[in-house]
């Protein structure tokens, strides 16, 4: 602990030494993987909660100390909610998974990456007999006893020996310590007199420079060999606890009622909403009502469902008056307890019902919905830039977003910018409203009006009462329209009281399908078979509002494009990133990996954008495809698995019909589109 040299010890931080001790590994500390209480013990779910934090480990380590994908609820919240001016927060969910974690990327970062955890390896010998057995042999065993419980004896009292002299020792140190401390506080006392001095003495810049050169020396020869790394640590517990206290912000659960109604239809009218018109463009008066209705009571039943499986039990919330989180009750200890756990994200429902196979089907189903989003950002903006500069192709206008966009996602990382972007969504989707509405109320029907611009007058009437045909493209464009179900444990963690979860989600869907309708309805009614399938563009060709008010709603749309890729470029990356860190071997080769993985991204989106350059195709293929998994299929499977055998006959049913009947949309709808 000291160095040799008689003039000053050299000084050694205690809190690097309890730090360390920290950072062993300790078989008897409760973990994760082993909780303090089994099953069968005091139930306290609150400790691998979102809001929880990790004590002696940062949070990077603890997410990747979880199976994959541990980031997608991180990089979730960051869509869950608007986070304007929280720099901090965005900052800390935006952050890379830790580099190089456990080591080796074989070794254990490896092992929980597979979700498995190696137990602590205790000395066994399964040719020693127990205690108990060893009273019942005779023969050599029963003369061999006295012997070895003489020896036992003596060792015991060696030990007590052995004791007593690292007391001793230890008292020995602790005085040493105590003396080189205070020799310490007398040579920093005396160094503090002398700077001082020399200050009150004032003289030239030289003689200045000359003595904090001096002092610098001094400061060098006395720190100790690991100074440098202790405090480059310090930086970085620093920053960990910066990402605890806004981790511990994100998973607050005191979000009020009002709040969770309206983060939850901010994420169901999205960019989705802009296609509502074409739905009845293709299926008709009867076809567009009956697939909105229709979709939107399924997606509200698959949300109370992911509400229930989330709480635990297959009763509606409202029947517990305790937050699942900090329930006293053992699940399924009684029968007012819950039957099972508390879950917290997407991951662990999947984990829980299907397996770690199933958790990572899933899983990907998600970041192939989220890479899916890419393009048709790209496509929307590539049409409302072709909407203002016609002279330009919409493939240049993709071309050049593509590079603008890699400044705020690849390049650098602006957390500030990134929590005003979040907000633009929220007031495009009233912008949308308000201006579809009242476009049609003012001008009313112009379908004729648009014939003669067209040259279309022919007797065809250009509004249909039911086309079958078009029936897979409106699902697709609804279910694509409704989806966002992944972000629903996110909502249901945040609440202050989620027994009223379900209540929730009645009031939510009731306003999302009344804008829906109304835009849906009012986008149809004025342009008909005109309409494009982006209800902006349409409203900006048409020229009966004024052109600057149209003008301004295609920037809106344009920026809302724009910040909605940015957003959700960032937990499809942390996704990928969370695969490649524990290869990765300093922060620096982290921060390069992750730019070049948004660079690729921003590429493979763009190809697909410039290959389908069709709004309607891509969101209709994306709702058939993932959404229906997502939103229909699993939720109604993980249903069915934790909760069979307390379910009714009639919600079994329910169940079956939405994995089946989704299965078959699915499918078919997909070769349909096609």
């Amino acid at each position: 602990f000291f160095s040799s040299s008689p003039s000053r010890p050299r000084i050694f931080h205690q809190h690097s030494l309890k730090n360390c001790r920290m950072e062993i590994s300790d078989p008897s500390r409760p973990t994760e993987e082993s909780p303090l209480v089994a099953n069968g013990g005091e139930h306290d779910v609150e400790s691998s909660s979102p809001a929880s934090t990790a004590t002696g480990t940062s949070v990077r380590e603890e997410e990747m100390a979880k199976p994959w994908p541990a980031t997608l609820e991180r990089g979730l919240s960051l869509l869950a909610t608007p986070h304007v001016g929280d720099a901090e927060f965005v900052d800390a969910v935006t952050k890379s998974p830790r580099f190089g974690y456990y080591g080796t990327p074989g070794a254990g970062g490896m092992r929980h990456r597979a979700g498995k955890v190696i137990p602590p390896v205790a000395p066994t010998n399964q040719n020693i007999i127990p205690p108990e057995d060893r009273q019942q042999l005779g023969g050599p065993w029963g003369s061999f006893r006295n012997l070895s419980e003489k020896a036992m004896s003596f060792k015991s009292t060696m030990a007590s020996l052995r004791g007593d002299a690292l007391a001793q020792q230890s008292a020995a140190a602790a005085a040493v310590r105590t003396k080189a401390e205070q020799e310490d506080k007398e040579i920093d006392a005396h160094e503090y007199r002398a700077r001082i001095l020399s200050a009150q003495g004032g003289g030239g810049g030289k003689k200045k420079n000359k003595k904090a050169a001096a002092t610098a020396e001094l400061d060098e020869v006395h720190r100790s060999p690991g100074f440098d790394r202790e405090k480059a640590y310090d930086t970085v517990r620093m920053k960990d606890k910066k990402a605890e206290a806004a981790k511990a912000k994100s998973g607050s659960r005191d979000a009020s009622f009002s709040q969770c109604v309206f983060n939850m239809a901010n994420i169901l009218m999205g960019v989705g909403m802009l296609g509502l018109p074409f739905i009845f463009k293709s299926a008709g008066w009867g076809g567009g009502f009956f697939i909105t209705f229709f979709f939107g009571a399924v997606t509200w039943r698959t949300s109370i469902l992911i509400g229930r499986e989330l709480n635990g039990d297959p009763r509606p919330g409202h029947s517990f008056d305790d937050n699942p989180y900090k329930s006293p009750i053992v699940p399924g200890s009684s029968a007012n307890a819950r039957m099972r756990k508390p879950l917290n994200t997407f991951p662990d429902i999947a984990r829980e019902s299907f397996g770690e196979k199933g958790c990572i089907v899933l899983s990907s189903v998600l970041y192939f919905e989220l890479f899916s989003c890419l393009s048709i950002f790209f496509v929307s903006l590539g049409d409302h830039l072709s909407t203002l500069f016609p002279e330009v192709s919409e493939t240049k206008h993709m071309c050049i977003v593509a590079i603008v966009l890699t400044v705020p996602t690849a390049l650098l990382r602006t957390p500030r910018l990134l929590s005003y972007l979040s907000a633009v969504g929220t007031f495009a989707t009233v912008a949308v409203v308000l201006a579809v509405v009242a476009s049609a109320a003012s001008a009313g029907d112009i379908t004729d009006m648009l014939a003669e611009r067209y040259n279309k007058l022919e007797d065809t009437p250009h509004h249909i009462m039911w086309r079958t045909s078009g029936l897979p493209l409106a699902l697709g464009l609804i279910a694509y329209a409704f989806s966002g179900h992944a972000i629903v444990p996110s909502i249901y963690s945040s609440m202050k009281r989620p027994q009223d979860f379900e209540k929730m989600v009645d009031i939510t869907f009731l306003i999302v399908i009344v804008c829906c309708s109304l835009v849906a309805v009012a986008g149809y009614y004025m342009f008909g078979t005109f309409v494009e399938d982006q209800i902006t563009i349409s409203l900006a060709k048409a020229g009966t509002a004024p052109q600057l008010a149209m003008d301004m709603l295609t920037w809106l749309m344009i920026l809302t494009a724009f910040s909605k890729f940015t957003l959700t470029m960032f937990p499809l990356a942390l996704g990928l990133e969370e695969i490649i860190a524990p290869y990765v071997p300093t922060e620096t080769a982290m921060e390069v990996a992750s730019s070049l993985i948004k660079l690729v991204l921003i590429a493979l989106a763009l190809a697909v954008a410039i290959f389908f350059p069709s709004f309607s195709f891509l969101c209709s293929l994306v709702g058939l495809i993932c959404t229906m998994i997502v939103s229909v299929i699993f939720p109604a499977g993980a249903h069915l698995v934790l909760f069979g055998e307390r379910l009714p006959l009639w919600e079994k049913a329910i169940d079956w019909l939405f994995v089946i009947g989704g299965s078959i949309m699915a499918v078919v709808g997909t070769i349909a589109t096609v």
